[in-house]
Parts: structure tokens; sequence; C-alpha cells
């Protein structure tokens, strides 16, 4: 899972599925890095229902 979490000068987006989770990029505001988690998001979702789709063709 990406978070948000604020630093001195900036926020910077953090993925907390590694142990103690791990800094990936840094914005300047948090709008831009939870646009940036949000787009990944829905990415990786319309990548797997890609994936479930052509699997579900496949079994017919």
């Amino acid at each position: 899972m990406l978070q948000v979490h604020p630093a001195p000068d900036s926020f910077t987006v953090y993925d907390t599925d590694t142990d103690g989770g791990e800094a990936v990029i840094r914005f300047a505001n948090r709008a831009e890095a939870e646009e940036t988690i949000a787009t990944l998001q829905i990415e990786e979702l319309h990548a797997k229902l890609k994936r479930l789709a052509t699997d579900a063709v496949r079994a017919e």
C-alpha cells in the first residue's frame, strides 16, 4: 500500500508493503502525491481486470 507522509519541505510517498516502509518518491505538494497514488491504483486494478477477463475467455 502506498501512503503519503509530510516531510519538512515536501511530501514523501512510502510503500508500506515492505518491512518498515520504503520511501518511493517525493512531491512538492500533497495533491500531486495523492493523485499519483490514485493513478497507480487505478492502473493496477485495470491490469488485474484485464488479466481476469483474459482468463475468463480462455476458460470458455
